[in-house]
Parts: structure tokens; C-alpha cells; sequence
């Protein structure tokens, strides 16, 4: 009978030291993805101009689809603005959990998608719950409650305001949302940098 103890395991699957080190360079380095939630304020904004334009709802749906095009433009904009390093040091596991959540988004546009043709009504609430929902595990990544709350506010916020009120306001709904998580990142980005200046210092 194989003893196969603890001791084999720790040799045979390296365990990083440096987890803590890793997780905080992540965070400082992307500002906590701050430039990303930057960028979506100008997205919404157009989305919006898009959903008051005279046009039918296929065309503006249709439009509503070109507008994140300009999300990596914004985000590279915003970056240099923050002083965000989005793409560097690709070594490090938590940058690359980063681009795989961001990317987790494109899965679940799939139903986006499926409501462009099946339920042209409801396409601008699912395109904002599916914002809001891939927001969710920020919160763990960036050990932010920003993420968290927001995620879940932007998600049945933008369900309630579809059901009761003109499919504008649920665009208006996500400028205000998005400007506001932006500026809660930006404070939270400040103290980390504070509380790093002083761990140095000590």
C-alpha cells in the first residue's frame, strides 16, 4: 500500500510563497481594473445616445453591439490617465485570472445574442445583467467590495428599471453605476497605495 503523505505532496506541487505578494502586485499594477470600468462609462453613454436615436429597435440593437469596440481604445486611454499598467507582467497568475474573467463576458453574450432576433425587447437588460453579473468576481480577485455590491446592484437594478420604466433609463442607470464604482476604485487604489507606501517605510 502507497503512503502517500503530505510531505510527497508539498514536494511533488510546489506551493508559492509569494501569494500575498502576487495578488497585491496584480491589484496595484491594474489600479483594480479601474480603467476598465472607466472605459464603460463611455460605452454606456454611447449605448444610450444609441437607444434614443429615431431607428427601429433592430437597427439600435444592432448598434448597441458596435459600441464595446471601443473598450480596449478607452481602456489604454484611461490606463495612461491612472498611471494602469493593464497588461504587464503576464507571468503573474492573478493578471491572467484578470483577462480570463474579462473574457468570461463573452461566453454570456451568447444570450445577447440569442434575444438580438428571439426577444428584441429584452436585449438592453440582458446586455446590462451580463455586465453586471461578470463584475462578481472581482470582488474576490481585486478584495474589493465594490465589485461585489455593484455587481449585484448593476445586475437586479437594471432587471427592476426594464420591467418599469422605458429601456433609456436603464442605460442612464449604468452611466450613474459605472461613474460611481469608478470613483469608489479610484479611493480604494489611493489607500492601497497609502498602506503600501507605509509597509515600505516600516
Amino acid at each position: 500500500m502507497t503512503d502517500f503523505t503530505n510531505d510527497r505532496i508539498t514536494k511533488a506541487v510546489p506551493v508559492s510563497n509569494d501569494y500575498r505578494g502576487m495578488k497585491t502586485e496584480a491589484m496595484i499594477l491594474q489600479k483594480k481594473g479601474a480603467p476598465f470600468m472607466m472605459a464603460s462609462v463611455v460605452i454606456w453613454t454611447l449605448v444610450t445616445i444609441v437607444r434614443m436615436l429615431p431607428a427601429d429597435l433592430m437597427t439600435k440593437n444592432l448598434y448597441t453591439f458596435y459600441c464595446p469596440a471601443l473598450l480596449i481604445p478607452c481602456v489604454l486611454l484611461f490606463s495612461k490617465m491612472t498611471g494602469a499598467h493593464v497588461f504587464r507582467n503576464r507571468n503573474n497568475p492573478f493578471n491572467k485570472l484578470g483577462f480570463l474573467n474579462t473574457l468570461n463576458q463573452m461566453l454570456y453574450l451568447l444570450i445577447v445574442m440569442w434575444a438580438f432576433n428571439q426577444k428584441p425587447e429584452a436585449m438592453l437588460m440582458l446586455f446590462a445583467m451580463v455586465f453586471g453579473a461578470h463584475l462578481l468576481p472581482f470582488s474576490w480577485l481585486y478584495e474589493s467590495r465594490t465589485y461585489l455590491v455593484m455587481s449585484l446592484v448593476t445586475t437586479f437594478g437594471s432587471m427592476i428599471i426594464a420591467v418599469f420604466a422605458p429601456e433609456v433609463y436603464v442605460g442612464l442607470f449604468m452611466i450613474v453605476c459605472q461613474i460611481v464604482m469608478s470613483a469608489l476604485l479610484l479611493i480604494e487604489c489611493r489607500k492601497l497605495d497609502r498602506a503600501q507606501k507605509a509597509e515600505v517605510e516600516l
